[in-house]
C-alpha cells in the first residue's frame, strides 16, 4: 500500500487483539510502527514480531487512563521518532453486566481506558499533526458505540462518548488535512473479554462468565479481518468501519431508520431470555 509506505504509526493497546493485529498489517504496508501496551511481556513479543517483519518498531508501557503517562510517553515519542503519520488510539477494556450490577469502579475504570484514554492520546498528538497539515486517526469505538446492546451500560457509554468525539473531530480537522476514522468492530476473539470483568448471572446467581468467553472464542472474529479493514477503510477515508458487517451491521441499519421499533426489538430479545441463549448463557 503505497498510502502507507514510510509512515510513522502509533497503535495503542497493541500488546494483542484488534492492536496487534493493527500493528502487524501497518508494518506490513511499510509503517514504522510505535506500540503501547499495559502488559510489558505483550509489548515486548509484539515488537520483534514488528522487527522480524522488516519494521522499525518501539513499544512503551502506557496506562492510557492516566494522563501524565500519556504525556510522558508522547515526549518519550517525539525526542525518538520525530512525528506521527498514523494516530491508532486503540487500547480499551470492556466491563460486561447490567447496570444495576455493575460496580461504579468499573465505570471509572472503563471510562479511564476507554475515553478518556482517547481524549489524552488526541490532545497530546493531534496539535502536532495540526501543525503539519497531514495525518490520520483511527479511533478504535465498536458496533456497542453505535446501537444500544443489553449488558454493555458502561462499555457502551464510552464507546459512544468515542464516536461522538470522532465524529466531531473529522469536521473540524479537515481544514489541517487529517482524516479522521472510526473503527467499529462486533464480535472478535480478543484478550478484551477474558481481561474483562463481567457481572453476568443465572437465577443461582452463578457467573456467566465462562459461556460469554465461549461464545467470543467461538463465534468472534479473528482481528486479523478487522485489521485489513481498518487500513482499507482508512486509506479511503470512510468515516466509520463496521466490521464484520454481518456480525451487528443489521443492528445499525435499523436503529438509523427506525430508533423506536429497534428498543422494541431488543427489549423482546432481553426479556424473552433470546440474548442469552444466542450467547449460551443460562438464565
Amino acid at each position: 500500500m503505497d498510502f502507507y509506505a514510510g509512515k510513522t504509526a502509533i497503535v495503542t493497546g497493541a500488546g494483542s487483539g484488534i492492536g496487534r493485529a493493527l500493528s502487524l498489517a501497518l508494518a506490513d504496508a511499510g509503517c514504522k510502527v510505535v506500540i503501547t501496551d499495559l502488559v510489558q511481556e505483550r509489548i515486548d513479543e509484539v515488537v520483534e514480531e514488528l522487527k522480524g517483519k522488516g519494521a522499525e518498531a518501539g513499544g512503551y508501557r502506557v496506562d492510557h487512563s492516566k494522563r501524565d503517562e500519556v504525556e510522558g510517553f508522547a515526549a518519550d515519542f517525539f525526542s525518538g521518532w520525530d512525528h506521527v503519520d498514523i494516530l491508532c488510539s486503540n487500547a480499551g477494556v470492556a466491563p460486561a453486566g447490567r447496570f444495576e450490577e455493575t460496580p461504579i469502579e468499573d465505570w471509572e475504570w472503563v471510562l479511564g481506558v476507554n475515553l478518556w484514554g482517547t481524549v489524552y492520546m488526541m490532545y497530546a498528538f493531534v496539535p502536532s499533526m495540526m501543525k503539519r497539515r497531514q495525518g490520520s486517526i483511527l479511533l478504535t469505538a465498536s458496533d456497542a458505540g453505535l446501537v444500544p446492546m443489553p449488558f454493555m451500560t458502561a462499555y457502551q457509554a464510552s464507546k459512544y462518548g468515542v464516536v461522538g468525539m470522532g465524529e466531531t473531530l473529522r469536521i473540524e480537522l479537515h481544514e489541517y488535512n487529517i482524516k479522521v476514522s472510526l473503527l467499529c468492530p462486533g464480535d472478535i476473539d480478543t484478550n478484551v473479554i477474558r481481561d474483562s470483568h463481567i457481572y453476568i448471572y443465572d437465577r443461582t446467581g452463578r457467573s456467566n462468565a465462562p459461556e460469554l468467553i465461549k461464545y467470543y472464542e467461538t463465534k468472534g472474529a479473528d482481528p486479523a479481518i478487522v485489521a485489513k479493514a481498518a487500513l482499507r477503510g482508512l486509506e479511503r477515508d470512510k468515516a466509520i468501519i463496521i466490521v464484520p458487517w454481518i456480525h451487528h451491521g443489521y443492528l445499525y441499519v435499523l436503529h438509523r431508520i427506525s430508533p423506536q421499533f429497534y428498543h422494541v426489538v431488543m427489549r423482546f430479545i432481553l426479556e424473552k431470555g433470546i440474548a442469552h441463549k444466542m450467547m449460551g448463557f443460562k438464565r
